[in-house]
């Protein structure tokens, strides 16, 4: 699994990693929300099309992306399911199966747009954004703000993003050896679940416990040198047009 790579940094020298942290954070809020509020079809499709051009410009690698995000693909279809046979509305004509209605469909649809596109602003930005840059930048967010110890928070973050593609590789890995041992012959799968579910949770108390003593060992403290930033104009050029679709999306929502 060393190909790995959602929500994991890429080095790379593009305009995208060189710039500062904290318009590259406003703009995938900016992006986020604008993800949130789409309702037209319009919508999806510029923020989608933004997205495509980041990735590229990015020099993320699209194949293994599109391999790993087969993880979320389960969800989509979850929800859609739910959506398409519980909203109702027209049924769908011709359809053989029974109580599935264009309303649901759509909602579902909708809620599949939203998701996709947010997780491709998370990998835009993971992957083109250092930890120790994403941690500077939500210190230097929450800074101003009284009685918030924002070198904690910061750090919380910064390990839970790092956290996140080792919890991945060690699933697909547990995920094999279960699949090696025949588990998938199993028919009760409150057993298959219990089979997997528990060692992966077991694995991740683990992880996060030897995390723990590894920062302990190496003296961590909260006291640090503050990081200094420095913008150019391709940054605000590129936080210029984020705002400009937020803004396009928020005046021609449609309910």
């Amino acid at each position: 699994m060393a190909e790995m790579t959602l929500f994991r940094y890429l080095h790379r020298d593009t305009v995208l990693h060189r710039m500062d942290g904290r318009l590259k954070l406003g703009s995938m809020l900016l992006l986020s929300v604008s993800a949130s509020l789409a309702g037209a079809l319009r919508h999806y499709l510029v923020l989608f099309c933004l997205l495509c051009i980041a990735l590229r410009v990015a020099k993320l690698p699209w194949a293994a992306l599109l391999k790993e995000l087969k993880f979320f693909a389960l969800i989509i279809w979850v929800v859609l399911s739910i959506n398409a046979t519980t909203i109702p509305g027209d049924p769908i004509p011709n359809l053989p199966l029974p109580g599935v209605t264009v309303q649901g469909v759509i909602t579902g649809l909708r809620f599949a747009g939203r998701l996709i596109n947010i997780i491709l602003i998370c990998v835009v930005t993971t992957g083109t954004t250092p930890l120790r840059t994403l941690r500077h930048v939500i210190e230097w967010c929450l800074r101003p703000l009284p009685f918030v110890p924002e070198v904690r928070i910061a750090t919380m973050i910064q390990l839970t993003f790092a956290l996140i593609p080792v919890l991945f590789i060690e699933f697909a890995e547990m995920s094999r050896a279960q699949k090696a041992r025949c588990l998938e012959v199993r028919k009760n799968p409150i057993k298959r679940m219990y089979y997997t579910v528990l060692p992966f949770l077991e694995q991740t108390l683990h992880r996060t416990d030897q995390i723990v003593e590894a920062m302990e060992a190496r003296g961590y403290s909260e006291i640090r040198t503050k990081a200094a930033f420095k913008s150019k104009t391709s940054d605000w050029l590129i936080f210029t047009l984020c705002l400009f679709v937020f803004l396009v999306i928020v005046f021609t929502k449609r309910g």
